[in-house]
């Protein structure tokens, strides 16, 4: 159970009522924009940095899968194994992120989006060598874009940690399909 009470809609006032309406005609309204309505002064719009970031869907959900298994979050690991498999990602490819070094399903720019995530994950600064191979063929706000999805991701991990956000529906499991 969450840290703190998600709001639901009946809970919240006429403007975030209306927040909730849009986001519902979406699919259905999830516990991680529950969490930010319970602050009502912030605004979530991943989708804008999704934008930003200039990768494929492809490539994007491979980012946000990697940056979900170097920070542990079962939470966006499981929301994001449903939107990579509606990206057209297999089991299999989804499964050899989290040993991707070893595997042979990735392209040489997914390896090196790869790379950065987990130069990223270890600290503030990945190396000139990593950093130079993930600019490769991006435009410098492409390369800003890329790194904003990497750290939202890890930023969202840890509110998710620290909140407890639990999954709407039981965790897919960090090897898929094995259950």
């Amino acid at each position: 159970m969450a840290r703190i009470p998600l709001p639901t809609r009946e809970t919240l006032d006429p403007e975030m009522q209306a927040r909730w309406d849009r986001q519902a005609q979406r699919g259905p309204v999830l516990n991680i924009m529950r969490v930010f309505m319970a602050n009502p002064t912030i605004e979530l719009n991943a989708r804008k940095i999704w934008e930003a970031s200039g990768l494929s869907p492809r490539a994007r959900e491979i980012v946000i899968l990697r940056a979900a298994a170097t920070q542990q979050s079962s939470y966006e690991w499981h929301q994001h194994v449903r939107i990579a498999t509606a990206e057209g990602l297999s089991t299999a490819e989804i499964n050899a992120i989290r040993t991707w070094q070893s595997a042979d399903c990735f392209s040489a720019d997914e390896r090196r989006l790869l790379a950065y995530v987990d130069a990223l994950a270890i600290g503030p600064r990945p190396d000139d060598a990593v950093f130079a191979a993930v600019s490769e063929g991006r435009t410098p706000g492409e390369v800003v874009g890329v790194t904003m999805l990497i750290t939202l991701y890890f930023q969202l991990a840890r509110i998710m940690a620290a909140l407890d956000l639990e999954t709407e529906t039981p965790f897919v499991g960090w090897q898929v399909g094995a259950g």
